[in-house]
This record gives C-alpha cells, sequence and structure tokens, in this order.
C-alpha cells in the first residue's frame, strides 16, 4: 500500500507539472517582453510550491529505496503523460 501512495502522489505531480508546462510554455518566446516575464515568475512560483509540497509529501517516503524510487517514478511518468494526453486532446479540444 505504501507503493501505491508513493505511485498515486507521483502521478498526480507530473501530471500537473505537464499541464502547466503545456499552458505557460506558449507565453515565453523570444522576443522576451513583460508578458513573459510575468508568465516566467508564475510558472517559478507555481514550480516552488510544487517542490515545496513535494519535499512534505514525499516525507513519509523514506524508507522505500532511491532504487525502488526510480524504478517506480519511470513507469509513472510514462503512464502519467499519456494519460494526460488523452485527457487533455479529449476533453478540452487540444490537439
Amino acid at each position: 500500500m505504501h507503493y501505491f501512495k508513493f505511485l498515486f502522489y507521483e502521478f498526480i505531480l507530473v501530471s500537473m507539472l505537464i499541464i502547466i508546462n503545456y499552458y505557460l510554455d506558449g507565453y515565453l518566446n523570444p522576443p522576451f517582453t513583460k508578458v513573459d516575464f510575468i508568465a516566467g515568475i508564475l510558472t517559478l512560483s507555481i514550480f516552488a510550491i510544487f517542490f515545496t509540497l513535494l519535499s512534505k509529501l514525499y516525507k513519509r517516503f523514506y524508507t522505500i529505496s532511491s532504487r525502488n524510487k526510480i524504478l517506480l517514478s519511470i513507469p509513472t511518468f510514462i503512464i502519467a503523460g499519456l494519460i494526460t494526453g488523452i485527457f487533455m486532446s479529449h476533453i478540452f479540444g487540444v490537439e
């Protein structure tokens, strides 16, 4: 059950990061303007919140070895990318 909690948290985190990166990536293009600066600050603040949340959530997973975390994170990243892509293309009509 401990591994399933880890996989669930990892899945949610990776899915959120993919969605945030997808929507804010369109604003960060050269030439850099005020909109790019604001989008960059917004992106960095969201990532800071996520990494703070990540450190608090993962304190309970110190019993899982680093090797197992890496082995569990790789398929979770792939599955989160696939499910997020399918969800965004069918629900939101993003192509």
